[in-house]
């Protein structure tokens, strides 16, 4: 790319410019940027610039009037952010030599990445060309690929342009609702402002909701069955259930909600089903079935559901998880680029996940026999891997088969972990468990006993399996020729153990990440889900902080593993829908 002038090389941080040095030519360092034959590599430190605030536009907006809103700026112009200056002279200066010839933006691939290099190319207001390598792993090979052939910049100018979109609105939401707000609710004795946000406010509206389930809930009384059974060579309990049970829809009250096949309501019921069972108890006979059940291999993670499973199984915070996430692309250059919202390979990356399966065969660590027996038995499951149609930005987070020298260990090495055992998972055959149901029935009552084990390991010989998938739950065949067939049981005990219902558990950030996600929906069918994914609120990249956004506003708190709103959060969803304006809370919005 050799030229009479230098192009000036913008990348996100420092950390990110030092990479790029080390790889793209041979540069001389300078105290704020590096020089090569052809490139001036300089770094932003994220968003150098930002919107005026409204006071600085005019300033009768100092004072906080309702007759003033709503305040819509006829133009956004940046502003240089706090202790941000000294890097923008940098910048600007280097921007506009004469021996720059131009820009290569190289922040992150994504939205953020190119509003982050347009508001600085804006701000300069040099009319040179510019350029894009859109750098989804930061290993050397990956980086020689992207800076041999840069894109032309004007390629994602709709990309910025949604990018600017969301910077405005955000702008305009947040400065007007929350001034409209706080002078409605602030009293005296009030510090701070009642915050509003096009993202946030619906997001804690999901919280509140669900606190407000929990709240409404009225505890009921009812009643189990239990018998505990002797076969031939063998004992084994039961639990009465109705065969006949419909479960309620969806649409339904949460009273239906409490309504399972094995509840019994009424105490006089379960008297009397125990007196039917003592009457009828010698003829008491029981039959089975066995099915087997196979579970295909999860897919490959995106951000926001390697998120979900850090905080399932190690109660991390969203915000600690892309913290790790980001570590391990940025410092070590072990997994590509975190902050993705896609679960699929290109198509044409077959070859380079043989490339990394070889890497890791070679390792001689944990991972390396898994990956020997994918290279010796072939790649399975190819159609849920790689499809370009469900690749944007960025593909699926993998590992790039580079590895530290350092052993990694905390939050580093659990995500590490995690993404290294779901990208092998991902191509091993289904995991196959034979499931036993087995229906007692005495009298004109059912009494149903589940158990099941796992017949082939597939996938799991790579993931493991939890207590929660009930490996453990294994009872003695019955001895049969025939399934059809029923034998005698003998009834041993029974018990009548009583419970009450309990509200719906409050969100987790598991949860809620998948609610945002969907756009606050339920989802669990994988199709459905890949559909929805683009309509949820917020970006993979952004709900994180859009979490810890709501605790430090003191809107939510996070106990343990839950997410509860304060009485200030409840109180402001409360007055949004009493104005109404709940317009601004509205998750399908």
């Amino acid at each position: 790319m050799a030229s009479n002038g230098k192009w000036l090389v913008i990348a996100e941080k420092p950390s990110m410019a030092a990479d790029l040095a080390r790889v793209v030519e041979t540069f001389s360092k300078e105290k704020d940027y590096y020089e090569s034959e052809n490139y001036i590599i300089t770094w932003a430190i994220g968003h150098l610039l930002e919107f005026f605030d409204p006071e600085e536009i005019d300033a009768k907006y100092k004072s906080w009037l309702l007759q003033d809103l709503p305040i819509i700026p006829e133009k956004f112009s940046y502003k240089v952010k706090k202790g941000q200056s000294d890097r923008v002279r940098v910048i600007k200066k280097l921007a506009k030599d004469k021996n720059t010839v131009g820009f290569i933006n190289a922040c992150d691939a994504g939205r953020e990445g190119e509003l982050i290099f347009r508001e600085i190319f804006d701000y300069c207001d040099v009319k040179k060309p510019f350029k894009r390598v859109w750098l989804q792993s930061l290993t050397p090979k990956a980086i020689k690929k992207e800076f041999s052939h840069p894109l032309p910049g004007e390629k994602f100018n709709p990309l910025a342009d949604a990018a600017r979109c969301r910077a405005e609105s955000d702008w305009l939401i947040g400065i007007n609702a929350t001034r409209g707000v706080t002078k409605r609710l602030k009293t005296r004795n009030m510090r701070g402002v009642w915050s509003i946000g096009r993202v946030q406010t619906p997001t804690l509206t999901l919280i509140v909701n669900r606190e407000m389930e929990c709240l409404k809930h009225r505890p009921k009384d009812y009643w189990k069955i239990e018998l505990e059974l002797a076969a031939e060579d063998h004992k084994y309990s039961a639990i009465w259930f109705d065969p006949n049970f419909k479960k309620a829809k969806k649409n339904n009250s949460n009273e239906d909600d409490d309504k399972k096949e094995d509840r019994i309501f009424e105490k006089s019921k379960c008297d009397r089903i125990i007196e039917e069972v003592e009457k009828n108890k010698t003829h008491a006979k029981a039959r089975e079935t066995l099915k087997e059940s196979r579970e295909i291999a999860p897919q490959l993670f995106d951000l926001t559901q390697l998120q979900r499973e850090a905080n399932r199984r190690f109660g991390m915070s969203a915000s600690r998880t892309l913290q790790a996430a980001q570590r391990l692309y940025e410092k070590y250059k072990c997994v590509t680029y975190p902050r993705t919202d896609s679960r699929y390979l290109p198509d044409d990356y077959k070859e380079h996940v043989n490339s990394v399966l070889h890497n890791i065969s070679d390792t001689g660590n944990t991972y390396s026999g898994f990956s020997k027996d994918l290279l010796k038995n072939g790649l399975l499951n190819i159609p849920r891997v790689f499809n370009s149609k469900f690749v944007s930005d960025h593909y699926a987070i993998i590992p790039t088969g580079i590895f530290s020298d350092n052993e990694l260990s905390g939050d580093d090495g659990k995500i590490f972990d995690l993404i290294m055992r779901r990208f092998l998972s991902v191509f091993y055959p289904q995991a196959v468990w034979n499931k036993l149901e087995r229906i007692t029935v005495i009298g004109d009552h059912s009494f149903r006993t589940r158990a099941q084990s796992l017949k082939e390991a597939g996938w799991r010989a790579v993931h493991g399996v939890s207590d929660a998938d009930g490996e453990a739950n294994i009872i003695p065949r019955l001895n049969t020729k025939d399934p059809q067939d029923s034998v005698g049981v003998e009834l041993l005990s029974y018990s009548v153990p009583n419970f009450q219902t309990t509200p719906p558990s409050r969100l987790t950030e598991a949860k809620l990440l998948s609610l945002m996600e969907h756009c606050g929906k339920s989802v669990e069918d994988e199709g459905l889900a890949e559909v929805l994914k683009d309509k949820g609120i917020g970006t993979p990249a952004t709900r994180a902080d859009i979490i810890e956004n709501l605790i430090i506003k003191e809107y939510v708190i996070r106990l343990g593993k839950s997410l509860h709103p304060t009485v200030k959060g409840i109180r402001l969803i409360d007055i949004l829908r009493r104005i109404p304006v709940d317009i601004l809370s509205k998750v399908e919005l």
